[in-house]
């Protein structure tokens, strides 16, 4: 192995030792400046969106008046977790006229389950009514697009398929 240093060594000195060149005190150095004479313009390339990915799922979703009392509306279901591990997990309602209403808030995911049951309590004025359904995972809040009863929560999803 010494060896090899040693030669490494000795390779390195003789490659540099023609290298340096001490100029005369009376050299004379030109330069050429360069002239463009056509411009490329500039390309504004805009970033590409991820694709859409699927957060969170809800299932069977019922709603209906308590069978104890005749003002109590509740709405009860399933949230559950492809992948991952979130310290808060909600379901929010979003009825026509903008009024919402939240889930309590669960942690799903990592050693805990990934699915546990929500329960939501709108007004009873929107018995009959369909709401937007929303998943917050921790800080960010997920569009639910339905197909047939069961919803998936997407990230990156277009505009236009959101409702």
């Amino acid at each position: 192995m010494k060896q090899y240093f040693s030669l490494l060594l000795v390779l390195a000195f003789l490659i540099t030792a023609g290298c340096v060149e001490d100029y005369p005190a009376n050299a004379t150095v030109t330069t050429t400046t360069t002239l463009v004479t056509s411009q490329v313009p500039a390309t504004i390339t805009p970033g590409q969106t991820p694709a859409p990915a699927e957060m969170a799922y809800l299932s069977g979703i019922e709603c209906a008046v308590g069978d104890r009392s005749e003002d109590a509306y509740h709405c009860n279901g399933n949230v559950r977790i492809p992948r991952g591990s979130y310290e808060e997990v909600q379901v929010i309602a979003r009825y026509t006229d903008n009024n919402t209403f939240k889930s309590g808030i669960v942690s799903l995911g990592g050693s805990g389950p990934v699915s546990q049951p929500f329960f939501l309590f709108p007004d009873l004025k929107y018995k009959g009514q369909t709401p937007a359904y929303f998943v917050r995972l921790d800080m960010t809040i997920y569009p639910v697009v339905w197909s047939g009863t069961t919803g998936t929560a997407w990230s990156n999803l277009p505009l236009e398929k959101q409702f």
